[in-house]
């Protein structure tokens, strides 16, 4: 078995480690992409412009025929596949600014496309044999076929390995039995790929294990109507009813009992082109914030000359270039990983940050657009009351926020735990285990005589904010070294801590990210100046680029570090004992059985 391990940035964060050559210099695709990019988003616009109609979209919950077809023509279902098979052979990155952009005009559209080629496209391009690439991808680039993903089901929505559907083997192949819900593309989509229960012979005994299969609508596929939802009405998520489903046997997609590795890694990738149309909508939403406090008067003045107000408008900027700067950082490592496989990168824990992020951003921007437009905002006429229903569902979809800092605490608590389950196993066999004990005590001397990981390849302007990620990654990993020490094998119940590792990793990592993409455009604004360019918007006396992004920056590294601070503190000091039992008095009498005015068991007055 090979000893090599992933390399993972957000990971190292959780040892105390900045592994900075992974972040910087903050990614940029290649120029060739970049202006092939460029040409596609301009014609996105006058497409969106042309043809999606959020209201009527939100109001019919469903996505015109014009729009496919439009997406269609521009090659959008395609831009991820090779072009040998059909595609335009986009990067993971310039594909999310696509949908990122389309997030923009509506996020139903958006989604559609995100789940088409993240969930779809990705998987069998990853997992997919030559000949079940060669025999979906043509179809699925081009926009012929419409690809779905079918996890979730009545009794196991996040939690994948619970899933009952089953797959059993028959002359040629399988037959599929079962339920699945939330199918995001299901109305459209004819190439599903679908995950069963099926029986694997391991060591001498029959087990149950997960398996994906390519399966195409047909004749055992009934496909149910999609419930009126909250938000993202026009994205189709019916349920989808398997009855005696024959595949055969070359559509199992990678391997027979492989298919909980498809599933999550897939849904990594998939969380990334869904964030990505997060910051369209976010995008949109401090538009209309700003188009409002413009615009809006009270009290003799324009509202927007408020600090109260000035200061979620602020918010909202700050937060969209730290939750859009994570997400294009990991994509950019994700490019990486591709092109040199042999440096092993991981992203998982990354790409559920992202995910987290982009997600929150996007709601918070929606309540701070529909408060600033005051009872405007109630109005079904008004864009802020749909645009904040759909960001409730981008908290759900693809995973619910609970499970994914659970995922991103745990995973990242990963090795810190087994160093400390070795240096602990080895220290009651002092002899066998000298030499790991050697190496602990000289790292922990070498970081004592040398000082703590540290920045170096950030601008000089961004010192202030390089010195508050290193004095944020030393107290963190102090404390995740405290807390995998003191709880151990507990630490996948202690959800409080789960959560509290994880908003700290969170905003760390958005932290580096935005030092990393600042870095980039001071730097370059520095080379402009040194060959007597100025550029274009600062000749014409506009706003700097690189000083706009400098104070966005600087704002987020700021809040960020008194948040992590603050919840450093709470993981000595808490209050969650007393919450844990204020929920089970809940859960064991009446939710709330109190009436302030009339109190049990006492008389009223005569």
């Amino acid at each position: 078995m090979s000893q090599e391990r992933t390399q993972s940035f957000g990971k190292s964060l959780f040892l105390g480690d900045l592994r900075e050559e992974l972040i910087f210099p903050f990614p940029q695709p290649h120029s060739a992409e970049q202006k092939k990019l460029t040409a596609l988003l301009d014609e996105v616009r006058k497409l969106a412009k042309r043809t999606i109609d959020p209201r009527r979209i939100d109001a019919e919950a469903h996505i015109p025929d014009e729009v496919l077809a439009g997406l269609r023509e521009l090659g959008i279902f395609g831009l991820l596949t090779q072009p040998q098979l059909g595609g335009a052979g986009f990067s993971l990155s310039a594909t999310a600014r696509v949908i990122d952009l389309l997030g923009s005009f509506d996020s139903s559209v958006a989604m559609l496309v995100a789940v088409h080629l993240g969930f779809a496209v990705l998987a069998i391009q990853h997992f997919g044999t030559l000949e079940q690439r060669q025999r979906y991808l043509p179809r699925l680039s081009k926009g012929h076929s419409i690809g779905a993903f079918a996890v979730a089901e009545p009794l196991a929505g996040s939690d994948s390995a619970a899933i009952r559907t089953r797959a059993e083997p028959c002359p040629g192949g399988y037959r599929l039995t079962g339920t699945k819900i939330w199918v995001q593309n299901g109305e459209l989509a004819d190439v599903l790929i679908v995950f069963a229960q099926t029986v694997v012979h391991r060591d001498g005994a029959d087990l149950d294990r997960i398996t994906a299969f390519l399966v195409e609508t047909g004749p055992g596929v009934i496909v149910g109507k999609s419930e009126p939802k909250l938000g993202q009405r026009g994205s189709s998520t019916p349920a989808l009813y398997l009855e005696d489903v024959f595949v055969p046997a070359d559509r199992v997609l990678g391997s027979v009992g492989g298919g909980f590795k498809v599933a999550m890694e897939t849904r990594q990738l998939g969380r990334l082109l869904a964030s990505a149309a997060c910051i369209g909508t976010t995008c949109e939403l401090l538009r209309h914030q700003v188009q409002q406090v413009t615009s809006r008067r009270q009290f003799g003045r324009v509202i927007g000359t408020l600090g109260m107000i000035k200061d979620q408008v602020a918010r909202t900027a700050v937060d969209l270039y730290a939750s859009e700067s994570t997400l294009y950082l990991t994509m950019g490592l994700h490019d990486l990983a591709h092109r040199r496989k042999e440096l092993l990168l991981d992203n998982s824990l990354e790409a559920a940050v992202s995910k987290v992020l982009a997600a929150e951003t996007v709601h918070d921007a929606a309540v701070a657009a529909m408060r600033l437009a005051g009872a405007t905002g109630l109005l079904d006429s008004s864009p802020y009351e749909r645009l904040l229903r759909d960001s409730q569902t981008y908290l759900v979809f693809p995973g619910t926020h609970e499970v994914l800092r659970a995922y991103i605490a745990l995973s990242g608590m990963r090795e810190p735990g087994e160093q400390v389950g070795r240096l602990s196993d080895v220290l009651k066999r002092p002899l066998r285990g000298y030499g790991m004990v050697v190496d602990s005590l000289i790292e922990k001397m070498r970081t004592a005589a040398y000082g703590r990981a540290m920045l170096t390849r950030h601008h000089p302007q961004l010192k202030r904010e390089a010195v508050l990620i290193e004095d944020a990654t030393e107290a963190f990993a102090k404390e995740v070294d405290r807390v995998v020490r003191r709880h151990g094998q507990l630490l996948p119940e202690m959800q409080y801590v789960q959560k509290r590792v994880a908003d700290v990793a969170i905003d760390l990592f958005a932290m580096c990210a935005c030092v990393s993409r600042a870095s980039l455009v001071l730097t370059e604004r520095d080379a402009r100046h040194a060959k007597g360019r100025a550029g274009h918007s600062e000749a014409a006396g506009q706003i700097d680029t690189a000083e706009r992004q400098l104070r966005l920056c600087a704002a987020f590294c700021g809040k960020a570090a008194r948040r992590i601070e603050q919840t450093l503190q709470r993981f000595g000091q808490n209050d969650d004992e007393l919450m844990k039992t204020i929920a089970d008095d809940c859960y064991l009498d009446q939710p709330y059985p109190f009436d302030a005015l009339l109190v049990r068991g006492t008389e009223p007055n005569a």
